[in-house]
């Protein structure tokens, strides 16, 4: 028994140490911040995320346009701009993946109609509006724990 209970004390330091499993898109930088996507070209210090619900999505050809309501209690704005298309995909991410064209069916209910409270982790580089926002969609997120992230 005596072993055992040496054997769980020493796994259970070994998880707090390293800060259990996490998903590479969750991962967390060695300050505490979760890591932005590597699509998003951004120095660190410069990138902000909105992670929450969004409350309203335009997608029109030359740009999408996103509120959300953060974990946070902000309300932030983001636009996208995709000239010449209605399509923002290549800034989009489903749950820290690469959006593909099946994906669309998990995030909007319709053509351009976003399903009813989705979620999303947005990150976007505050001193540089020529680099696109990235939307990572988190349809199965339920916000249960939304301070906890």
């Amino acid at each position: 028994m005596r072993i055992f209970l040496a054997f769980l004390f020493v796994a259970m330091l070994s998880v707090a140490a390293t800060g259990g499993a996490r998903s590479p898109s969750r991962q967390r930088q060695p300050q505490g911040r979760m890591m932005p996507p590597s699509k998003l070209q951004c120095d660190r210090n410069d990138v902000t995320s909105y992670d929450g619900r969004v409350i309203a999505y335009r997608r029109r050809t030359g740009s999408t346009f996103l509120r959300i309501s953060t974990n946070f209690d902000t309300t932030e704005e983001v636009t996208i701009r995709h000239r010449g298309t209605d399509d923002p995909s290549k800034f989009y991410l489903l749950n820290g993946e690469a959006f593909t064209a099946r994906d669309w069916r998990r995030i909007e209910r319709s053509r351009k109609v976003l399903i009813k409270d989705m979620r999303a982790n947005v990150w976007v580089c505050r001193d540089n509006p020529a680099i696109q926002p990235v939307v990572d969609w988190r349809p199965d997120d339920t916000g249960a724990y939304p301070r906890s992230r």
